[in-house]
């Protein structure tokens, strides 16, 4: 039974186990936003992150002096075209799943050495797992829950494509005992603000001449590559490689420095990406135009590039990316949700802190 509802005792700290997924950065992202808030209240942390690569260094610093452990994550395969392999992700899962039964007796160690109030878990398939410390009360966290809620409604046409995410959702969630949903947009009392970390809440957004691009897959890149083309006096900044993509033109600059992304995208004049959920929110919050090219196969980012539409806040990319590009800004929505976004983080400590252990007080008695 949840213990929400309880009162808190005041300076009360908890130990907090903290799972999270380095594939992408928005789940380290969502982290960086709750950090300060878990400090400030003087709350022990452990941090276990779960993912294909090695987080940044900028998340590696922010963590200077907290527990921490890291474990090899399950892979997505790429298809060549912009999609997800579903075959080549179910081989590489099976391959996989020996080194992550392995990675659930550590944590089940860890977790038990450390003996948690909660654990807090974003798409982490190790914290989420019904085998790792099933006696402590575990949170999920992300905008992933939000799409899987029954009262959503979903297109008819992407049932096969939510069937596929669904599958992924409960690899990483079957062992949770709640879930705090979030959104781009407000879609009503029980959806949360994105979490932003605290150098978005803090950075200036400035209108420079280039725009940058964020995902990795070459099967996204032609319509890029058009742009590029017939704009060569317009400088462009591709994020998500590690290697130069082939037949990129003058004005596409690849950058591999992590560090380097929120500062350029805070001085873009647009955003291209795959229809994630945290660069696209930090995006809108810079008051960038977006333009999404969701990943094949993918229901929620289909369902993500669906609701930007919707509300106005960006365009789905459907190959013509010089006429997406040319839709303006929302300056009145912005205005209207920018207090929202700010109160992010604030809203997610809360909620998640409610789950905690409560201690009785005085006035709490019948």
């Amino acid at each position: 039974m949840s213990p929400r509802g309880a009162r808190r005792v005041a300076g009360s700290s908890v130990r907090i186990v903290y799972g999270v997924q380095s594939t992408g950065k928005g789940h380290l992202s969502r982290f960086l936003g709750l950090l300060p808030l878990f400090q400030r209240d003087g709350h022990e942390l452990l941090v276990l992150v779960t993912g294909r690569w090695n987080p940044p260094d900028y998340f590696l610093d922010a963590l200077a002096g907290t527990r921490f452990r890291r474990f090899q994550g399950l892979p997505m395969v790429a298809d060549g075209v912009g999609g997800i392999s579903k075959r080549g992700t179910v081989k590489a899962f099976a391959t996989r799943l020996p080194g992550l039964f392995n990675s659930f007796r550590k944590a089940h160690r860890w977790i038990s050495a450390f003996d948690p109030n909660l654990i807090v878990s974003d798409f982490d398939p190790v914290t989420g797992s019904p085998f790792v410390a099933p006696s402590v009360f575990k949170v999920g966290i992300g905008n992933y829950f939000t799409p899987a809620r029954p009262d959503i409604e979903h297109p008819l046409s992407l049932r096969r494509d939510r069937f596929n995410v669904r599958v992924v959702e409960k690899l990483v969630s079957s062992g949770l005992d709640a879930r705090i949903g979030c959104h781009f947009y407000p879609l009503d009392e029980e959806c949360l603000p994105p979490i932003l970390r605290p150098e978005t809440l803090t950075m200036k957004p400035e209108d420079a001449d280039h725009i940058v691009v964020y995902h990795a897959f070459p099967g996204l890149i032609p319509p890029v590559l058009t742009y590029a083309e017939r704009h060569p006096g317009t400088p462009i900044i591709l994020y998500g490689y590690e290697t130069r993509p082939r037949g990129l033109p003058d004005n596409v600059r690849l950058e591999t420095d992590a560090d380097r992304f929120l500062g350029d995208l805070a001085s873009c004049k647009a955003f291209v990406g795959t229809a994630g959920f945290q660069s696209v929110a930090e995006a809108f919050y810079f008051r960038k135009r977006i333009v999404v090219q969701p990943i094949e196969g993918h229901y929620e980012q289909k369902w993500n590039a669906m609701q930007l539409e919707l509300h106005g806040m960006g365009r789905w990319c459907r190959g013509n990316l010089e006429a997406d590009l040319a839709t303006p800004f929302n300056h009145a929505l912005h205005e209207r949700l920018v207090p929202w976004y700010r109160s992010g983080a604030e809203q997610h400590y809360e909620r998640i802190l409610s789950y905690a252990p409560h201690q009785e007080t005085s006035d709490s008695a019948p």
